[in-house]
């Protein structure tokens, strides 16, 4: 029988989750790892009804934000130009509509030299302008990272199993079990803590405590906790050095 734990299943982030540990911790070792085939997708079994109703309750929510500002604005003083804005007459209102339509046309006309061109060069024009927006070096391609089938990373002589879940939970991590990692020296303790904090949140603030020198409790960006312990009475690490030989 072999007894493996932790196992730590992702929801889409193994393969972050993964790359972040490893630079994290000096020591984490990526003993092996399997990835789905490109393409495979992660099954949410929530009925489309719900997703739905959650869509709906959203815009209504919204749009009940919008209105109470609507109300706020209609309710306040009126200003010496809404009084002004209101004494315009018909004409003039008549004359901006008109404006604003050639401007529209304007704005909508081709190049002069495009509008009397063959329709052989609108189309090349039309062309190079669409390739032209499909070639944009600054353009940044979000690409997915692919699933993890199953993974082994070791940290600190312990095996961490990792994968990704091809069913969507409506659960995450919870900090009722957390990774217990136990640090040498001040420095590692900061250095590992720095790592983790980002992006998630500090269950139990750093510092030292009745039961340790340095201890912190942390909820990593993936919902993972982890407890760094900085043992009472723990020395910390010295450089060695030989007593002189008399001659």
């Amino acid at each position: 029988m072999t007894l493996c734990i932790p196992f730590l299943m992702f929801q889409g982030q193994a393969q972050e989750a993964i790359d972040h540990y490893l630079s994290v911790f000096p020591d984490a070792e990526l003993l092996e790892i399997m990835h789905h085939p490109e393409g495979t997708e992660i099954y949410d079994p929530t009925p489309a009804s719900v997703h739905s109703a959650e869509a709906a309750d959203l815009s209504e929510a919204e749009g009940d934000e919008l209105s109470e500002v609507e109300v706020q604005l209609d309710l306040g003083e009126e200003s010496e130009e809404d009084f002004a804005a209101d004494d315009l007459t018909a004409e003039n209102v008549d004359e901006e509509a008109e404006e604003e339509a050639d401007d529209a046309v304007v704005d909508a006309e081709e190049p002069a030299e495009v509008a009397h061109a063959t329709p052989a060069a609108v189309e090349a024009h039309h062309t190079d302008l669409q390739l032209a927006e499909e070639d944009d070096p600054d353009e940044v391609v979000d690409v997915p990272a692919p699933l993890v089938a199953t993974a082994q990373l070791k940290i600190g002589g312990q095996v961490l199993m990792i994968q990704d879940s091809l069913v969507k939970h409506q659960f995450s991590f919870t900090p009722s079990v957390s990774i217990a990692v136990v640090v040498d020296s001040t420095e590692e303790f900061n250095q590992i803590v720095n790592s983790l904090a980002p992006g998630g949140e500090f269950l139990m603030e750093p510092g030292d405590y009745d039961f340790a020198t340095n201890f912190a409790w942390i909820k990593d960006r993936f919902d993972m906790s982890w407890q760094i312990n900085q043992p009472l009475a723990q020395p910390e690490p010295t450089a060695t050095a030989e007593a002189p030989v008399w001659g």
